[in-house]
């Protein structure tokens, strides 16, 4: 992107902070914000965000420390963990609070959208995964995990395929950022 893509306005406020207003809004117990590049910067796009900051100083060795890092923070005291994406701002409350709600009444080890039949982010993880989460290396999320999971995964259908969108290029922001 060739700068801080989490820092980029969508609407009127950055990226990270709509994903973090979208936490903050649902009924999750808390919200862990992993920082790890320009660090000081992205935190202070939170600044006045009841956030909690988890910082991932190993952040060039892969998505998978900042899983870790998250992991971490919460100290062990969680059923269960989202991962959001700082690069899908259009995620919601409701979204989430759906997610919540379906492990709630499943206790599925994983929980996912899903639009136009196909999986989704974010998604929700089980503290019976978290052993695993913590046991990974490298540039890799929890679609591994996921996988081997699969016959213990809830998909959540979404109507607005927007809510899942995830800006990994100049592209798709500029296809996206009038959008408020």
């Amino acid at each position: 992107m060739g700068e801080q893509k989490l820092l980029m306005p969508v609407g009127e406020r950055p990226m990270v902070r709509r994903v973090a207003d979208a936490a903050l809004g649902s009924r999750a117990a808390r919200t862990i914000v992993v920082v790890g590049h320009e660090a000081a910067a992205v935190l202070a796009a939170l600044d006045g965000a009841p956030v909690i900051a988890a910082m991932n100083a190993e952040y060039a060795d892969g998505m998978s420390t900042s899983l870790k890092a998250g992991l971490r923070a919460s100290a062990g005291t969680s059923d269960a963990a989202i991962f959001l994406l700082g690069d899908q701002p259009y995620v919601t409350s409701a979204l989430i609070d759906e997610m919540i709600g379906r492990f709630v009444s499943t206790g599925a080890a994983v929980v996912r959208p899903e639009v136009g039949g196909r999986p989704a982010n974010p998604v929700l993880m089980s503290a019976q995964l978290f052993p695993e989460i913590l046991e990974q290396s490298g540039d890799v999320g929890g679609r591994e995990i996921v996988e081997r999971h699969s016959d213990a995964v809830s998909l959540v259908s979404v109507n607005d395929p927007r809510v899942c969108v995830d800006i990994d290029s100049p592209q798709d922001y500029e296809a996206t950022k009038e959008v408020t």
